[in-house]
C-alpha cells in the first residue's frame, strides 16, 4: 500500500466518523434488535428493556427507533431519561442526540430531589438544562405549587418563567397573574398583568398590574393601580362578589409592604385613596401599622364621613378589630358639614387640631383644639329663627346622634356673636366666607371591582 493510499484511507475514516455524531447514542441493552434502511440510511429498532446512553445521559424505554446517521431516536413506552439527579418521564419522546434535546408530544414530567414539573407536552434541553413545557403546566417544590398554561424552567439559574392563567400557592399566600418570574436563589417573585394576591390566613387581598415579592426579606411592592383590601364581610350577588361590607379599600400609585416577627407595615405612595364604610380619605403618602392598628396620611389629607368634610396638614387614625375608632388632624385643620336646617348653609370649624371619635362605626363626637373658629347655623329655640353663630374659642365639642349633630359646645375664652337670618341673608359673605370646592375632591368607590 502506498503512502498516498494510506493517507486517503485515514482521511476517509475520519470523514466518515465526522458524518456521524461525535457524541453518538449507543446501545447498552435491548431484548431484540431489527436493522434496516430508510433512504439508504441505517436504522435500528430496539424492542424490550431498551437502555441507550449518550455521555452522562441514560435512556430507558420499551421501544426505540434509532436513526444512526442523524444521531436521533424515537422513544416509545415508559420512557425515562436520566441525567445526574434529574429524571424525565413520558410515553413518547423524540430525542435529538446532536442537540441533546428531548421533545415530547404527550404528557411529560421532569423531577429531581427539589422540583417537579409536568405538562401535556414540551421539550427539555440536556445541555442548557432548560425546559419549555406547555398546557396544564404543574410545578411543585417544598411549600409551593404553581399552575400555568406555559412555563420555562431554567435549571442552571433556578428560575421559573410561567405564562397565562398563572396561579401560585405557597404556605402563606395565593397569587394569580398573567406572567410570573420566580427566582429560587433570590427567593423573589415578579408578577405581571392582572395580579391578585391573597393572604392564606388573614383577610388581605391586593390587586395590581405589577408586583414584586422578596420572600427572604418579607417585602412586596405593587404597581400600576394597586388596590389593597382588608375584608370584613363579603356579600355575594349572582355568584360574584358584588361588594364587600365594612371592608377597607386602599388605592395608591404604589403599595409597599414590609413584615417581620414583630410588625407589619403597609406604605402607600402618591394619590392615596382609602374607603372604609361611610369613611373616605385621600392623601399623598401614608403608612398602616397592622399589628398595632394605626396609621397616618400626609400631603394635604382629606377625610369625608357621609357629607362631612375634614382636612389638615396630616392625619392619624386608630383601628380596633378592623374598624376605625379614632382620627386626628394636626395643623391647619378644618371641618365642613351641611346644615340640617337648610342645604344652602354649610357649618365650618377651623382650628389647629381636630379629633374625631367613633363608636359602632359612627361618629360619636368631634373635638376641635387651638384657636377654634366656628361658623355654625342654629335655630333659636324660642323664635324658631335660623341664626349664624360666629365664635372663637380654645375648644369646641360637637356631639352626634346617629351621624347627625346633636349639640355644639364652645369652651375656653369664648368670644363672638349670633347673627339673625334677617341680617346675614342681606350679605352672607360679610359674616361668612362661603367654602369653595366643598365635596368636589371626594372620590367614589365602584360597587364592583
Amino acid at each position: 500500500m502506498t503512502k498516498n493510499t494510506t493517507v486517503f484511507l485515514i482521511f476517509f475514516l475520519l470523514f466518515t466518523f465526522a458524518c456521524f455524531a461525535q457524541n453518538p447514542i449507543v446501545l447498552v441493552n435491548s431484548d431484540s434488535i431489527v436493522g434496516y434502511k430508510i433512504n439508504e440510511s441505517p436504522v435500528r429498532d430496539f424492542i424490550g428493556n431498551v437502555h441507550l446512553r449518550q455521555g452522562n445521559i441514560d435512556i430507558y424505554c420499551n421501544k426505540a427507533t434509532h436513526f444512526l446517521e442523524e444521531n436521533r431516536a424515537i422513544l416509545v413506552g415508559a420512557v425515562r431519561i436520566i441525567q445526574d439527579t434529574l429524571v424525565l418521564v413520558s410515553d413518547y419522546i423524540e430525542y435529538d442526540g446532536n442537540k441533546s434535546i428531548a421533545n415530547s408530544s404527550s404528557k411529560v414530567e421532569i423531577k429531581d430531589p427539589q422540583n417537579l414539573l409536568r405538562a401535556n407536552y414540551g421539550t427539555y434541553n440536556f445541555k442548557t438544562k432548560i425546559a419549555n413545557f406547555f398546557e396544564s403546566v404543574y410545578y411543585e417544590e417544598k411549600n409551593a405549587k404553581l399552575t400555568a398554561k406555559k412555563a420555562d424552567f431554567d435549571r442552571v439559574n433556578n428560575i421559573v418563567y410561567a405564562y397565562q392563567n398563572v396561579k401560585l400557592e405557597s404556605d402563606s399566600l395565593i397569587l394569580s397573574c398573567d406572567t410570573l418570574i420566580y427566582s429560587k436563589p433570590l427567593n423573589t417573585l415578579s408578577a405581571l398583568s392582572n395580579v391578585k394576591t391573597k393572604a392564606k390566613y388573614e383577610s388581605l387581598e391586593i390587586l395590581s398590574g405589577k408586583m414584586f415579592i422578596d420572600r427572604n426579606n418579607k417585602i412586596s411592592k405593587s404597581y400600576e393601580n394597586p388596590i389593597l383590601m382588608l375584608v370584613d364581610t363579603v356579600k355575594i350577588e349572582e355568584d360574584t362578589i358584588g361588594f364587600r361590607l365594612d371592608t377597607l379599600f386602599l388605592f395608591a400609585d404604589t403599595l409597599y409592604s414590609n413584615s417581620n416577627d414583630s410588625t407589619s407595615i403597609l406604605r402607600f405612595i402618591h394619590n392615596v385613596r382609602l374607603f372604609k364604610g361611610e369613611l373616605v380619605t385621600i392623601g399623598e403618602y401614608g403608612e398602616l401599622y397592622r399589628q398595632d392598628e394605626w396609621g397616618y396620611l400626609v400631603g394635604s389629607p382629606y377625610l369625608w364621613y357621609d357629607s362631612t368634610e375634614l382636612k389638615g396638614d396630616s392625619l392619624y387614625f386608630l383601628m380596633r378589630d378592623k374598624k376605625i375608632s379614632f382620627v386626628e388632624f394636626v395643623g391647619n385643620s378644618s371641618i365642613l358639614s351641611p346644615s340640617n336646617l337648610d342645604t344652602l348653609y354649610v357649618n365650618r370649624i377651623q382650628c389647629d387640631t381636630l379629633k374625631i371619635y367613633f363608636q359602632n362605626n359612627k361618629i360619636d363626637h368631634i373635638l376641635g383644639i387651638g384657636k377654634a373658629l366656628t361658623n355654625y347655623f342654629l335655630r333659636n329655640e324660642e323664635t324658631g329663627e335660623i341664626q349664624l353663630a360666629n365664635y372663637i374659642s380654645e375648644k369646641v365639642v360637637i356631639n352626634f346622634i346617629d351621624n347627625e349633630v346633636d349639640k355644639v359646645v364652645w369652651l375656653g375664652n369664648v368670644d363672638g356673636e349670633v347673627i339673625p337670618k334677617i341680617i346675614f341673608d342681606k350679605n352672607l359673605e360679610k359674616y361668612y366666607s362661603l367654602p369653595k370646592n366643598f365635596l368636589i375632591k371626594k372620590p367614589t368607590l365602584h360597587k364592583k371591582l
